[in-house]
């Protein structure tokens, strides 16, 4: 029997998923809900009454809460329900909170980003739409977990973002959606569904103000770290060698006692990795990011390489959004390269016939996987190729995939994601 606590914040949909879940289930979850200035590694997370049992992933906690019957009850029902999940995890979220997130002016408005975040929902939604043409719920004759953590991954945009306009054509989808959030356990965790009149947007007084309270709640803390501390009474033992102070520029040390750096040696060129991607993420690509790139790339070539990689099994690729999540899972196991390189990894082509292939832009010149064993997972599945920073066949490869564009082998540009 299913006994402890999960930790969340208000009116977080992951943290509604778990919530759900119970009720359906008839778990007796006790939820403790955190303010802004509590922290805690993870959250949602939950935490058994014998303090045991630990989980920090919000679909994890909703499976485990979830009866034996919504997890499928078959081999394949559990399939198709653990698909479902990833499918939201990998392919849903981001693109949601790329176009929520501005315009409830949480964070800073990016036209290009958002419309290209909008594109990405609607082709969710129209996948969706097809494949509940002839379905009630995402895997069998019932309501399962899988519905519950998909719907809640929608939420956001159904609330905020999804007017009738823009839902009109997904009659399917949102005849599903509004049968999973109309049942009564879901409505005692989120109440009664109202679904968007008018898209908000962004509000840059609001974003402001925003920014101005974190900005002093910064500096409060900054302020109280610089403060001194009582001296530590002197213990009666032979000094030892102070250790430096500085931290390491990326913290390999954290998981890995004895690594190091591999980028530590390497001379660091004058090119603003970080700079460069809030240039990618908040202005147009074509006009500003771009040009932004090539100026500094010039400066830099000795420095920083760009490389072409291309998937070397595409007949065992089916779903689209399949593929999808296979870059989604490499981007999670290299997440230490994510400092020292940019790359997009595009879906090329339809379901059944479809590849992956990316640019890639890091620091040094050399493939960088092999000098780390946490990046080696996956890079052997690609063929890499260094490409000429002055050949023109390379600036039109990496505009074209930088502007989620082009070809490769006859297949035309999908879906992606960003490495940044």
């Amino acid at each position: 029997m299913v006994a402890g606590t999960l930790f969340t914040y208000p009116g977080s949909f992951r943290g509604f998923k778990s919530q759900i879940a119970a009720n359906f289930s008839g778990v007796a979850l006790k939820t403790v809900e955190l303010k802004e200035t509590e922290k805690r590694p993870q959250v949602p997370c939950f935490e058994s009454d014998d303090k045991k049992f630990n989980l920090i992933d919000s679909n994890a906690i909703a499976y485990y809460v979830a009866s034996e019957e919504m997890r499928g009850t078959t081999a394949e029902a559990k399939a198709q329900v653990l698909q479902w999940i990833s499918y939201g995890a990998s392919s849903v979220i981001t693109p949601v909170a790329n176009w929520v997130y501005p315009t409830l002016s949480l964070v800073e408005s990016c036209q290009p980003g958002m419309a290209k975040a909008q594109s990405e929902v609607r082709s969710v939604m129209g996948y969706l739409n097809d494949y509940l043409k002839t379905r009630t719920y995402l895997v069998g004759e019932r309501l399962t977990v899988a519905d519950i953590s998909l719907a809640c991954d929608l939420l956001l945009a159904y609330r905020h973002v999804a007017d009738e306009q823009f839902r009109k054509p997904y009659g399917n989808v949102n005849r599903w959606f509004t049968t999973v959030m109309s049942k009564e356990q879901s409505k005692k965790v989120v109440g009664d569904l109202n679904l968007c009149v008018k898209a908000a947007e962004f509000c840059a007084d609001k974003f402001e103000k925003r920014m101005e309270k974190f900005k002093a709640a910064n500096q409060q803390k900054e302020k109280k770290a610089k403060e001194p501390k009582a001296p530590k009474e002197a213990k009666p033992k032979a000094a030892k060698k102070e250790e430096p102070e500085e931290e390491p520029e990326d913290d390999f040390a954290t998981d890995e006692p004895v690594s190091k750096d591999p980028f530590a040696t390497m001379p660091k060129g004058t090119f603003n990795m970080d700079e460069w991607k809030r240039t990618y993420s908040n202005e147009d690509t074509l006009k500003v990011a771009l040009p932004y790139f090539w100026k500094h790339f010039e400066e830099n070539t000795e420095f920083y390489s760009l490389w072409f990689c291309e998937y070397n099994y595409p007949e065992d690729l089916s779903k689209v959004f399949m593929t999808s999540n296979l870059i989604g899972g490499m981007f999670q196991r290299i997440e230490k390269l994510r400092k020292n390189s940019f790359s997009n990894m595009g879906v090329y082509g339809v379901d059944s016939k479809n590849t992956i292939a990316g640019v890639w832009f890091w620091k040094g010149q050399d493939l960088v996987f092999p000098m780390c064993t946490d990046w080696t997972t996956d890079y052997e599945s690609y063929t890499w190729k260094k490409l000429d920073p002055k050949s023109p066949e390379t600036k039109k490869l990496v505009e074209e995939n930088w502007q989620w564009e082009g070809e490769v082998k006859g297949m035309k540009f999908n879906t992606g994601k960003t490495f940044k």
